[in-house]
This record gives structure tokens, sequence and C-alpha cells, in this order.
């Protein structure tokens, strides 16, 4: 397996078949924050996304965030998703650390998760490195 090619790749987080995923048996969502939750840093989440995490729960997924940001606790966005998902910030992507604490916090072995985010190099590598399913976003 090319460690660097993601199981799939979309256009945004919308375009995802979240249903099958499930049928899969993957049971975790981990996302990555900026340009695959928002676009670039962003200060908050569309209405559109915060509505989809919600939902994504609702259907019996595990959601986690799973990000490289440094600023933490005081980083708006941070902060408010993680009052309702299990987040890392600072996770060192994609070293191995992050991905293991996350999936130790929605309580998901790798085989049973997803990682969603844009990035070759830090999402797609670290998740494919652990077994975790990847996929792309990769806005046009």
């Amino acid at each position: 397996m090319n460690l660097l090619r993601p199981r799939e790749q979309v256009r945004s987080i919308i375009d995802i078949d979240y249903d099958r995923l499930y049928r899969l048996g993957k049971r975790a969502l981990l996302f990555d924050l900026d340009n695959t939750l928002g676009g670039r840093r962003p200060a908050r989440l569309s209405p559109e996304v915060v509505s989809l995490l919600e939902s994504l729960t609702k259907m019996g997924f595990r959601v986690g965030i799973l990000t490289n940001r440094r600023i933490g606790t005081k980083d708006r966005v941070i902060v408010e998703l993680a009052a309702k998902y299990p987040l890392r910030y600072r996770a060192g992507k994609p070293r191995k650390g992050g991905f293991k604490e996350i999936l130790e916090q929605v309580g998901v072995p790798p085989r049973k998760a997803v990682m969603i985010g844009d990035r070759l190099f830090t999402d797609v590598l670290g998740a494919n490195r652990l077994g975790i399913y990847s996929i792309r976003v990769r806005p046009t």
C-alpha cells in the first residue's frame, strides 16, 4: 500500500457517503480542522458543518478532531469543538502519538476509524501508517 494514497478523495466533507462508512463497520470519524471542517484557520464553523457533526453523532459515530494547530485554549473554534468532541491540538501529525491518543479518547481501534483531512503528508500518511481508513478532502 502506498502510504500517501488515500482510500478516497472528495471535494468536501459534505460529499462523503457516511452511511456506507457505517455499513463498512467504521465507528469513529476523525476530522482535521483547517481546510477540512472549515477554511484556512477558521474562526468559527459554518452552521452546515455544525449540523453535519451533530447528525453524525446521532447516526452512531464517535467524532474526534485531530489538528496540528498550536494555539489551543486561546482559539475560539478549538474551545467550541472541544466542548462537544474529543479534540487533540498540537497533534504532531503524521507522527503516531496524536492519532493513538484520539483513538483512545473515542474508544475505537484503528480499523474502525476514518481520518478525514486535506493533507497527504500529515492526515493521509499518519492515518495509513496506523491502518486508519483515510479520506482526503481536496477542494477544486
